[in-house]
């Protein structure tokens, strides 16, 4: 006599906050906004489970409002208090954070970009750039002929003009070179990026200058209370957690932890 063994897929656990389950078919079209997390399921639980909490806190405190968000925001308000941020707190922040409070540099560059990156490039290419480059050291009358003759970028069209340019308008590793030479005059190596190899030419510079503390105090107090409401706002849901009945998910890893002294890290 044949002997057939059924094998059946365990399913995820329900998931159970306080008595309450939360949907199969709720967390499936949670997932959807957590497509690009590593463990969208996982993700968009834990976001339904603090949502859950806080409408059931909002029941218990006969809190009313237009919409569910509303709600939300309310019981937040009135259970969540927030410390003012102070005039030395800021201070502090300031005087340990002086490099983030300076006007922008600005460059004027021209390039020649060679196509080191392709799949197939050639390792003459490399090769051509640093003839390039050593020619420029010789004759840097011709950076204009040059890049017309030799640059894979657009730029090529305008003798490799790329303007002026600030943080953010150039990827970070072109930047980098930029900051790191600080000068005007051709820079001595060639600049690799996820593009290719650039013979680069700064033609000015206006370095950033320090900003002082009155141009920067009201955007500090705004960084600093919004850290303070983000570290408030975990600490009481991490209460509410330790509070709860919750099955189906472990929420271990956000139970409330020590506040570390002075200010929260950035």
């Amino acid at each position: 006599m044949n002997t057939v063994v059924q094998f059946y897929r365990k399913g995820p656990p329900n998931v159970v906050i306080n008595g309450e389950q939360i949907p199969e078919a709720a967390i499936a079209e949670a997932m959807i906004d957590y497509a690009d997390a590593p463990k969208p399921r996982e993700a968009a639980v834990r976001s339904l489970v603090v949502r859950t909490l806080l409408r059931q806190r909002a029941v218990a405190l006969q809190i009313e409002a237009e919409t569910a968000e509303a709600a939300l925001e309310k019981v937040l308000e009135r259970e969540v208090e927030m410390p003012p941020v102070s005039d030395e707190e800021i201070r502090r922040y300031f005087d340990g954070n002086r490099k983030k409070f300076r006007s922008g540099d600005l460059f004027e560059v021209r390039h020649i970009l060679f196509d080191t990156k392709a799949g197939d490039s050639d390792p003459e290419v490399l090769k051509k750039a640093e003839r390039a480059l050593f020619h420029l050291k010789n004759d840097p009358a011709s950076f204009e002929r040059v890049a017309r003759e030799e640059s894979i970028c657009s730029s090529s069209k305008t003798g490799g003009q790329l303007g002026q340019i600030s943080e953010g308008a150039v990827v970070p590793e072109f930047w980098s070179a930029l900051t790191a030479f600080g000068k005007t005059g051709l820079l001595p190596q060639l600049v690799e990026s996820r593009f290719g190899h650039h013979v680069v030419q700064v033609d000015r510079v206006a370095l950033g200058q320090d900003l002082p503390f009155e141009a920067v105090e009201a955007r500090i107090r705004v960084f600093l209370a919004q850290l303070i409401e983000q570290r408030k706002h975990q600490e009481y849901l991490a209460r509410l957690i330790e509070q709860s009945d919750i099955r189906g998910v472990d929420l271990s890893d956000q139970k409330q932890q020590p506040a570390g002294p002075g200010l929260p890290a950035e």
